[in-house]
């Protein structure tokens, strides 16, 4: 696999903007290396101001003790925090999500007039931050389609190294188990649901058989990821800082899957499975409605 991504998959776009004007980046070049290598890179896609509504955000977030904090590595050197579903518990990030073009991105990006919401997901990661394990996001999640992406944001210049890394094109060869959270230190390949997709390659000790893409990052770049890509976020030294969120939506192609029942999906999301049949459009209260913008968020 690692060979014949580097035979065949060119590098990812790198656009950039014309002051605070989106609208030029996702060019039809770009949608196609979308469709083909699930990997956009776009600086300065966002306006300051968009990154410090995120800022707000994430400082409401870490003060909510109502909010779970997951741990990595917990106990650990290295140890760091995540944090998901965090739309509910900040009006920051609802003004961001309907009010900045990051939904628009999206449906140009997909080509689909409506875009909902999936998730959205901090990474925090403060002084000596272990990397995090390679995997693939669909595994995890209860839905299928063509018409979905991530968009990953920092709000910390980094250098490519501590960035996001990549593999294009992974997302239309094997889809893998996803990792165990729980088992992390002590193998990064264990698998989540242990039935039906083969674990997960040990990428991390075979770095020079895959096509790793990474970026110098400054605030205001974004990349937009495939959640079939597989992926792995990097580390931080000591005395460095590297705050992330993840903004997952999606599309009017995808549908609600089932997924093995040793393991619930991510995030965890009870009464879904009873409100849905596979195959049928994922339509939930849980994913709220982003594009057209719903009525009354328009400004009157």
């Amino acid at each position: 696999m690692g060979e014949v991504a580097a035979r065949e998959y060119t590098d990812p776009v790198v656009a950039a903007s014309t002051g605070t004007d989106w609208r030029g980046l996702i060019t039809p070049e770009v949608r196609e290396q979308y469709r083909r290598d699930g990997v956009i890179f776009l600086r300065q896609a966002l306006h300051p101001e968009w990154l410090l509504l995120i800022e707000l955000g994430l400082q409401r977030i870490l003060s909510n003790s109502a909010q779970t904090k997951h741990k990595f590595f917990q106990g650990e050197s290295g140890e760091f925090i995540e944090t998901v579903r965090n739309f509910e518990h900040s009006f920051e990030l609802q003004r961001l999500m309907y009010d900045s073009p990051i939904a628009d991105m999206m449906s140009v990006l997909l080509g689909s007039e409506r875009i909902w919401l999936y998730s959205d997901e901090f990474f925090l990661k403060e002084g000596l931050g272990k990397r995090t394990p390679w995997h693939q996001d669909m595994p995890y999640w209860p839905l299928e389609g063509e018409q979905i992406a991530s968009m990953w944001i920092s709000l910390d210049p980094l250098p490519r190294e501590q960035c996001l890394e990549m593999i294009p094109g992974s997302h239309r060869t094997t889809r893998y188990d996803g990792f165990s959270p729980r088992d992390v230190s002590v193998d990064p390949t264990l698998p989540y649901y242990g039935e039906d997709l083969p674990p997960l390659p040990n990428i991390e000790a075979e770095r020079d058989k895959w096509n790793i893409t990474a970026f110098d990052i400054e605030p205001g770049d974004v990349i937009l990821l495939h959640p079939g890509v597989l992926h792995g976020g990097g580390w931080t030294p000591e005395g460095g800082r590297r705050r992330t969120i993840t903004i997952r939506c999606y599309g009017e192609d995808v549908v609600y899957a089932k997924r093995p029942a040793s393991r619930p999906t991510v995030p965890l999301t009870p009464g879904l499975s009873l409100q849905l049949k596979p195959g049928e459009p994922l339509r939930s209260a849980w994913y709220p409605q982003l594009r057209p913008l719903p009525a009354h968020q328009i400004a009157r």
